[in-house]
């Protein structure tokens, strides 16, 4: 069985990372790339033998899945477009701008019976993987905290920075890989979270915060610390821990590679390894690709999406109150 995959999206994420992990999947066709102007499309597909389009409705008729790669304010109404055409939808983080939206996002392939993934890498990723299997087979006792860093001097693109594009700043960005985290080696739902944020480096360019903190608690009594900010002088930063009554592991993402060159983008360069391997994201598209030949269900479904968005949603609310808020989660019965 070969599945047909059109992507919404020309820039960085999509060239660098989704089309090329897509072309090394055994019996994964890309029939389309979808962006606002012909000349990027012509350029992202060009390299796949796939056509070029600016119409979503047109790219969908020969796919089987809508890959969303594009800004958050292109992802609802992609995979609304997707459900309406009886296909399936990947879409990357944030799964929306809003809790709404996400909800939304969630009912339209309800309705049409389709399925919706979540494309957030980072349990994806390998030394993640690793670190898990060591949690589960006990190495370090019993879980009670976890703790991210996910730090960038700039977003790559400048739609970040217009609120009504991206849904927000730091915590929209860069926070939802920290909370996936968390909650992975936690394993249970978040219930409250406390946030502190604001806006240090890019206060000329936005009104969304570029640094923030939020702490959280899990229904199993695990504490959670995350970092996240736009504000990080130099490199990236990404590391996770995992703290157990027995002993710790430290995830060190970006310090793989013993050299390490910054540009003027805060971004380093070269990795050793390609990032849609070192970052899982060819492991996650082809767990996504399996899941839709077999009907399996995923470890990413949009479900998990939306449950980040309502993390974020009740840090929002801290923010505005100053104390600790509770996680609206999805009741049973719901959509999912």
């Amino acid at each position: 069985m070969t599945i047909g995959v059109v992507v919404v999206g020309a820039g960085f994420w999509a060239t660098q990372m989704h089309l090329p992990a897509l072309a090394r999947i055994p019996g994964v066709k890309i029939t389309g790339v979808v962006a606002t102007s012909r000349e990027s499309a012509e350029k992202a597909a060009a390299p796949y033998g796939a056509r070029a389009y600016t119409d979503p409705d047109e790219a969908v008729q020969d796919a089987d899945v809508v890959d969303v790669v594009a800004p958050p304010d292109v992802h609802l109404p992609a995979v609304k477009t997707a459900a309406r055409h009886g296909k399936h939808a990947i879409c990357i983080k944030p799964l929306a701008r809003s809790l709404d939206e996400a909800d939304e996002m969630l009912a339209a392939v309800e309705a049409a019976g389709t399925r919706l993934f979540y494309a957030e890498n980072v349990p994806f990723i390998p030394a993640v993987q690793e670190a898990k299997k060591a949690v589960d087979a006990g190495r370090i006792g019993e879980v009670f905290r976890v703790k991210a860093c996910e730090g960038i001097g700039r977003p790559h693109s400048d739609w970040f920075f217009d609120p009504v594009r991206s849904g927000g700043g730091a915590m929209l960005d860069m926070a939802v890989h920290s909370l996936e985290f968390c909650r992975f080696f936690a394993n249970a739902p978040i219930t409250s979270v406390y946030a502190d944020a604001d806006t240090y480096v890019w206060g000329d360019r936005t009104s969304a915060e570029d640094t923030a903190l939020l702490t959280v608690r899990f229904g199993n009594g695990v504490l959670g610390q995350c970092e996240d900010s736009w504000s990080l002088a130099g490199a990236m930063d990404s590391r996770f821990e995992v703290f157990g009554t027995e002993g710790r592991i430290l995830i060190d993402n970006l310090h793989r590679q013993p050299l390490q060159v910054v540009g003027a983008t805060g971004w380093s360069f070269p990795l050793p390894i390609p990032g849609l391997l070192a970052d899982g994201h060819l492991d996650m598209l082809t767990h996504f690709t399996n899941c839709i030949r077999t009907g399996e269900p995923s470890v990413s479904e949009g479900r998990v999406g939306r449950d980040v968005l309502a993390v974020v949603d009740a840090a929002t609310r801290s923010l505005a109150s100053g104390r600790r808020e509770n996680v609206h989660h999805q009741s049973e019965g719901q959509s999912s």
